[in-house]
């Protein structure tokens, strides 16, 4: 069973859709939103679902634009959630503008959850007065660790490629190495722009070394990649977000990618996909 988590622009909330084949997705509650961010901005965006140790879905999200707070809240259904809470991820750190797209992985050798997002730091400024919507930004990738998700590592820098890239996901491999998805955050919003793709790269343990990266694997302007398995293949959905759809493409191996068609739900704005069994709070299709 897939459950996609995403927002819209229209309402910035958690939505949920649901598939039995990872290629034609339901909405779940008509298409309404499941959840509403009720602190910090009040805005809940680029919604993340995983499993945690206490066999929960927990959500991490996105704050509005300019928090250094990442959104968090459990819940055993996918529709009734715990009381919201702020992560303050970046709040101790100088600089710090925001902390975008978070998402969890579980690190199976160690046992350890890393969160990782997309913060950008610059010593002794402030967001005030920038145009983070619509004017790209200097990002890098930021984790932390938790055993529990009540106590958690201080911050420090996840991913750093020496230019700007937000929007990681990663997925742990069979083999126990990692393969990780990022979009290079270069160029501007304009879909003749270079950039503004989607690259993979892969490591053996968080935090690197990371093996030399592929790429691009999406076309532009594309952001918010989420991989999932679907049988003997990986799938990676992306966000074209100037042209109101998403894109999908599939590999046997991580490394060559193909254009694939899945029906998926409209208006969907940076989706996450999740593997679990269907809640019997969700109906089947």
């Amino acid at each position: 069973m897939y459950v996609v988590s995403y927002f819209t622009d229209t309402d910035e909330a958690l939505h949920l859709a649901y598939s039995h084949d990872g290629e034609e997705f339901s909405v779940v509650n008509g298409g309404r939103p499941v959840l509403r961010g009720t602190v910090g901005t009040g805005r809940l965006r680029d919604p993340f679902i995983g499993v945690g140790p206490d066999g929960l879905f927990h959500l991490l999200a996105t704050d509005g634009w300019t928090s250094p707070c990442i959104i968090h809240a459990t819940s055993a259904d996918l529709l009734t959630w715990s009381d919201q809470e702020l992560l303050p991820v970046m709040t101790e750190v100088d600089g710090a503008h925001n902390a975008w797209a978070p998402e969890f992985f579980l690190d199976r050798g160690t046992g350890l959850y890393h969160l990782i997002w997309s913060s950008v730091v610059e010593s002794g400024s402030t967001p005030e007065g920038r145009d983070y919507e619509h004017v790209g930004q200097d990002h890098r990738i930021w984790h932390c660790t938790t055993e529990d998700f009540s106590t958690f590592s201080a911050p420090d820098v996840f991913f750093d490629p020496g230019h700007s890239v937000i929007d990681a996901t990663v997925r742990q491999l069979d083999d126990g190495g990692f393969l990780m998805a990022f979009k290079d955050e270069r160029g501007t919003n304009d879909l003749a722009t270079a950039h503004k793709d989607i690259h993979l790269t892969a490591f053996e343990t968080p935090g690197g070394p990371y093996a030399a990266g592929t790429g691009p694997v999406t076309p532009s302007v594309v952001e918010g990649p989420s991989i999932f398995r679907r049988g003997g293949e990986l799938v990676m959905i992306f966000d074209h977000y100037l042209e109101g759809r998403y894109g999908a493409a599939r590999s046997k191996d991580g490394v060559d990618w193909e254009p694939v068609s899945l029906a998926l739900p409209p208006g969907m704005r940076h989706a996450s996909v999740l593997e679990t069994p269907l809640p019997p709070s969700i109906p089947p299709c």
